[in-house]
């Protein structure tokens, strides 16, 4: 009971940061969900401390690449008074450079860059690690009356000199830490999917930019595209709609469709990942998030397998059961290993693996299967979703 309690009263604290503290811009917003996002996803990379949780604050910055991608290519104001973000330069500057997040997304998390995107990807790395902890990481919780990093506290580490690092492993191995304490942390994963959700972190998002569009003027004289504006192309979607990543997101499973397309094509079996049953014909193949994309937003190709479509319709965005994973258990790790085995995949699908799954050089398949098995339980757990069997 009295466990209950103090979980009950962390939400108030959340719930109180939320909506009662001042806002210059979505940084709070930002930050908090990129910590529930990170805390949810149970990342190899949280380290337990004596009394807290360590949190890699590149991995805060990662979510935050995705949060304001198309925020700031449709050009919703995120900072009051007109003012633009401390890395939106950079930010612009690497949109210029691909046709969506996620052909991005596939090249930042690389082990190694190549020289082209080097420099832009640590710049933008470094120019956000910056912002989160001087501006949000300082000031969220100043409601709790305990002054600056209240709610989370700077952990020193050494820096590591730009030469030295070849790609986001290195980024990672080097980043600056956040601490959070564990009754907090304890808090976060048992309430995280509340305090993120539409009633809460989200829609105070978007109101504060509904009351910058408010309180600009019209400008008959200004012209219809800046100068600073992407050379993406871009349609003024609703800011609900981009942070809530609705149906209109682009989710690059390409690589994958055509991987298991062309094993059919050349006349291999492909077996529905769920029901075990074959896929005869290519129109019949789906690519399914294992873990639906609505709740953890990852197009990772160990979340990517092969299913039958009406399968795929059942199963929708419900969370595997427990007995449901027991019987697909030998089909997932074959899957994995096509993909550990197959030259154009195997880089990115180990990358992935050591990003979201573990932080060991050698990968274990089984390994993995114990964390996506314990990922998955989660969500049921402590979001209590609705589990599904085939």
């Amino acid at each position: 009971m009295e466990e209950f309690r103090n979980q009950e009263n962390i939400l108030l604290i959340f719930q109180k940061i939320i909506e009662q503290e001042s806002k210059t811009s979505t940084y709070k917003f930002a930050l908090l969900r990129a910590v529930i996002d990170i805390i949810t996803a149970q990342s190899p990379h949280i380290e337990e401390r004596p009394d807290h949780f360590a949190i890699p604050v590149l991995l805060i910055s990662d979510k935050w690449i995705f949060y304001y991608w198309d925020l700031i290519g449709e050009n919703y104001d995120q900072i009051h008074s007109g003012r633009t973000l401390a890395f939106e330069e950079q930010f612009r500057e690497i949109q210029n450079s691909f046709q969506s997040y996620w052909d991005f997304h596939q090249e930042f998390q690389k082990a190694k860059y190549s020289e082209g995107f080097k420099h832009l990807f640590i710049s933008l790395a470094k120019s956000l690690n910056e912002t989160i902890l001087k501006n949000p990481v300082k000031y969220i919780g100043s409601s709790m009356g305990k002054g600056y990093y209240s709610l989370f506290q700077l952990e020193a580490g050494k820096a590591i000199r730009s030469n030295n690092l070849a790609g986001y492993l290195d980024l990672l191995q080097s980043s600056p830490k956040i601490l959070l304490e564990k009754s907090y942390f304890d808090g976060i994963k048992v309430y995280g999917g509340l305090l993120s959700g539409s009633n809460s972190i989200i829609m105070n998002w978007v109101d504060f930019m509904q009351k910058q569009t408010n309180k600009k003027q019209p400008n008959s004289n200004e012209k219809e595209t800046k100068a600073n504006e992407p050379l993406a192309v871009y349609t003024r979607r609703s800011p609900l709609e981009l942070l809530l990543q609705t149906a209109s997101i682009e989710r690059q499973t390409a690589s994958i469709r055509n991987f298991w397309s062309q094993k059919m094509k050349n006349g291999h079996s492909v077996f529905c990942t769920w029901s075990g049953e074959p896929i005869k014909k290519i129109e019949d193949l789906a690519i399914d998030h294992a873990i639906p994309f609505s709740v953890l937003f990852n197009n990772d190709y160990w979340n990517l397998v092969p299913a039958k479509n009406n399968v795929n319709s059942k199963k929708s965005d419900k969370i595997l059961s427990k007995q449901q994973l027991s019987n697909s258990k030998s089909r997932l790790i074959s899957i994995w290993n096509e993909y550990q085995s197959t030259s154009e995949l195997a880089p990115i699908f180990l990358s992935q693996c050591q990003i979201s799954l573990t932080k060991e050089a050698e990968i274990s398949l089984e390994k993995i299967f114990d964390k996506f098995f314990k990922i998955n339980e989660g969500f049921v757990e402590l979001r209590g979703m609705e589990s599904w069997n085939a």
